[in-house]
Order: C-alpha cells, then sequence, then structure tokens
C-alpha cells in the first residue's frame, strides 16, 4: 500500500517530534523553534529537554549524564518541562500530555527504544556512551532516560539518536527483547522505536562501511523491514499493527508541499497492494493510533482528526513479510547474509565514498537532530547524487492523474531496501 497524499504537521524536528507524540506543540516551542532553526541562537527545545536540559533528572543524574554541565542548583528555574504538552487530567499531569503517558495512565504497557534519550554519544565528550554495537552481552548500560515514566519501561542497551551506529545493531537490540518478550508472552501493547538512519552522517567514524548517503538510507531501510518481518513472524502478528513516520520532511521541499512525507502502516486487515490518495497528516496517524489502543484523543486537534480508516479491510486478514537488503549494502561489514540481497542484473554501489561526503559535508553537525545547514546540505545531496543542475523552483507540471503509473514506475532494483514476499 502506498500513500502518495501524506504531510508532517511539524516544519522540522523540535516541533514535528512533538507533533507526532503528543498531537500539539506548546507555545513556547512554537516560538523558539524558528529562532533555532534559523542558527540565531536559543537552544534546540525538543525530546523533553530545556535549554538541553534534561528537567526530570535529579542534579545528580544530570551531573552522571553530562559532567560539562553546570552545578549550579539554580541552573534551571525549577523541574516544570517547559516545552511539553500537559495531559488532560490535573495539575499532576502537567508535562505529560504524550502518547504513552496516556497509554500508561489508562494501565496499558509500554516499552521504549530510544525516546526521550539523554546519553550523550558525541565521541570524547565528557560523559559520553561507548559505541558498542551489542551492549547486552556485556551489559554496558547505553540508555539514559530523560522522562521519568519511561525510565522503568526502556531498553537500556538500546542506542538513540548516533550517526556513527547502523540501525542493523539498533534491530538486534529490539529483536532480542522482542523475542525474548514473545516467549514469555509479555509484549507491551505499545511500542516505541527509534531508527535514526533516515538521517545520516558522520560518515568518518561511522561503524561497519556504512559511511555513505546510501548505505546509511539502505540500513534504516532494512532494519525497518526486518522489525516488520520479526513481527510478521511471530505469535503476536494478527494482534500487531506497525505504524512508521518521520517527524518532519526535513527541510526538503518537492512539487507539491513542504511537508509532504513518507507514512508506512503495516499488519492485519492493511490493504495490500492499494495506493491511498486520502490526504493525511502525522495527526490522523496519531488518532488511528489512539483508536487502535482505544485511548481518548490527547488534545483538540487529534479529537477532530479522522483515523485512517480507508487504509483497512477486515477482509485482509492474512499478511507476510520478508525483508530484503539493497546491494549498496553488499560491500559493507554488516553480516547481512547473502541470500538476503535481491538478484540484480547490476550491482549498485555508493556512488562517492566515506571521503567524498566527509568534504561535502564539512562544517556540519551531525551530532544531534537539526543542527545542520538545509540549504547547503541539501545542495550537497543533490551534487552527490543527482543529476544536471539542481532545481530551484517548482515545476507547473500537475502530477495528480495517474498516480498508480507515476508510482509504479518509480520502482528501480537499486531503490527499495525491502519488499513483501
Amino acid at each position: 500500500m502506498t500513500l502518495d497524499n501524506f504531510y508532517d504537521s511539524g516544519e522540522q524536528s523540535s516541533t514535528g517530534w512533538t507533533w507526532t507524540t503528543a498531537g500539539r506543540v506548546p507555545d513556547l516551542l512554537e516560538k523558539t523553534a524558528p529562532v533555532n532553526y534559523a542558527q540565531r541562537g536559543l537552544a534546540y527545545e525538543a525530546e523533553e529537554a530545556d535549554r538541553f536540559v534534561y528537567t526530570q533528572q535529579t542534579m545528580a543524574e544530570r551531573q552522571a549524564t553530562n559532567p560539562a554541565l553546570a552545578k549550579d542548583p539554580d541552573l534551571m528555574p525549577g523541574p516544570a518541562l517547559l516545552t511539553a504538552p500537559d495531559g488532560n487530567g490535573d495539575d499532576d499531569d502537567r508535562g505529560q500530555g504524550f502518547l504513552w503517558d496516556a497509554a500508561i495512565r489508562a494501565g496499558l504497557s509500554v516499552r521504549n527504544y530510544g525516546f526521550s534519550d539523554a546519553s550523550i554519544y558525541d565521541a570524547g565528550a565528557p560523559g559520553t556512551v561507548p559505541l558498542v554495537r551489542e551492549p547486552a552481552k556485556t551489559k554496558t548500560r547505553i540508555y539514559t532516560p530523560g522522562d521519568r515514566l519511561l525510565a522503568s519501561r526502556s531498553d537500556p542497551y538500546f542506542r538513540g539518536f548516533d550517526q556513527k551506529m547502523p540501525d542493523y545493531w539498533r534491530m538486534l537490540e529490539w529483536q532480542r527483547e522482542y523475542n525474548a518478550m514473545a516467549t514469555a508472552g509479555t509484549l507491551p501493547t505499545l511500542t516505541l522505536l527509534r531508527l535514526s538512519h533516515d538521517h545520516f552522517g558522520d560518515f568518518e567514524d561511522a561503524l561497519d562501511g556504512v559511511n555513505t548517503v546510501e548505505t546509511e538510507m539502505a540500513d534504516n531501510d532494512y532494519a525497518v523491514g526486518r522489525v516488520v518481518e520479526a513481527v510478521a513472524d511471530g505469535k503476536a502478528r494478527d494482534s500487531t499493527l506497525i505504524f512508521v513516520i518521520e517527524d518532519d520532511a526535513q527541510n526538503g521541499a518537492d512539487h507539491v508541499d513542504a511537508r509532504r512525507s513518507l507514512a508506512f502502516v503495516v499488519g492485519p486487515m492493511v490493504k495490500q497492494h492499494e495506493l491511498i490518495s486520502t490526504r493525511y497528516t502525522t495527526i490522523n496517524m496519531l488518532r488511528t493510533i489512539e483508536a487502535v489502543l482505544g485511548l481518548a484523543p490527547l488534545g483538540l486537534n487529534d479529537s477532530l482528526a479522522i483515523p485512517m480508516a480507508d487504509l483497512f479491510d477486515p477482509a485482509t486478514s492474512a499478511w507476510s513479510f520478508r525483508a530484503t537488503a539493497s546491494d549498496v549494502l553488499r560491500d559493507t561489514k554488516l553480516p547481512i547474509e547473502v541470500e538476503r540481497f535481491v538478484a540484480a542484473a547490476s550491482v549498485c554501489g555508493p556512488l562517492h565514498d566515506s571521503e567524498y561526503w566527509a568534504a561535502a559535508m564539512k562544517g556540519q553537525d551531525f551530532r544531534t537532530e537539526d543542527h545542520l545547514d538545509t540549504a547547503k546540505f541539501n545542495a550537497a545531496l543533490w551534487k552527490g547524487l543527482g543529476a544536471g543542475p539542481e532545481p530551484v523552483n517548482r515545476p507547473s507540471t500537475d502530477l495528480r492523474a495517474n498516480r498508480r503509473f507515476l508510482v509504479d514506475g518509480a520502482d528501480t532494483h537499486c531503490g527499495p531496501a525491502f519488499a513483501a514476499k
């Protein structure tokens, strides 16, 4: 199934993350985000940190996580998370207006992989977490919670946003827990899973030869595909829906809209081989998740949104999936089985090596989300991957007709990194 008319509600990651997880953005975040995004000062206010400080942590926890922080007890005026939405309850729900807060209040089980991560992944920085592929084997704690409710509901061995680490290893860590919980009959009702190589960067320091734009994107695709396959082959296949979304379109305006983006829904009763052109947004997806979980809307925006009903057909109960790897991953050091690669007439490889991309992206800050000079970033992408002059204006071509033909015609054996079986 293809959603070709889906739009992110957030214009960039700090607001997009909150739109995706809460269905609304507080006034303070709406006002500070444009200033931060224009690189005119102010902190990246999102993901449960104010002024780069995780206010739900105690002073001791803050210092243990990030020794570079000032030890002044008045560093922040208080523990309130000013850029978080409030819940629908009383004063005890302040700063707890996120999807998982509502699920926890409703008594649902929640498991988190990489959301609200306070860990330091910047190599050489005080408090940095070691770069380990399979930390569970050595009991090396990776994740540091920034959210108090998620602290006991998070995988301590799951690595958050760090472009040096391939998503392949994140997927294996999630799968390790998933298989154990499936065997024990303790699978959570709501899982939050972050696979961050839909971004890319840190080409010089990336592990396992996953160090070009093409290999990092293919790594993300393959990891997502393996997650879907694990669910499809598991005991919870007929009772699990998977929702995949990017929280923003990352300043990548196309011929339709600057917010148009990708979204996927996978699982039982999801229509197959269908093109859905209904206009949907982040809020519609959030509303659909709430409806599936039996949760009330988090706020006015999602209460007015319609669930994505035309994606589903009760007659479509059987589904299966097998992940296949893109050819560009063949020459990496990821331990991908040979039979996972799609047989192709010619092997596709990256157009440039890691040294090229490191030079092309020199000066970009890949240490955390949304710290890029996006105009230069997109120009470097076009120069390295595109053909001809960089397009700077949207064409007036009307592409609304013959959508199925246009979408099907875009497929190449080098493009998709996973496919249904």
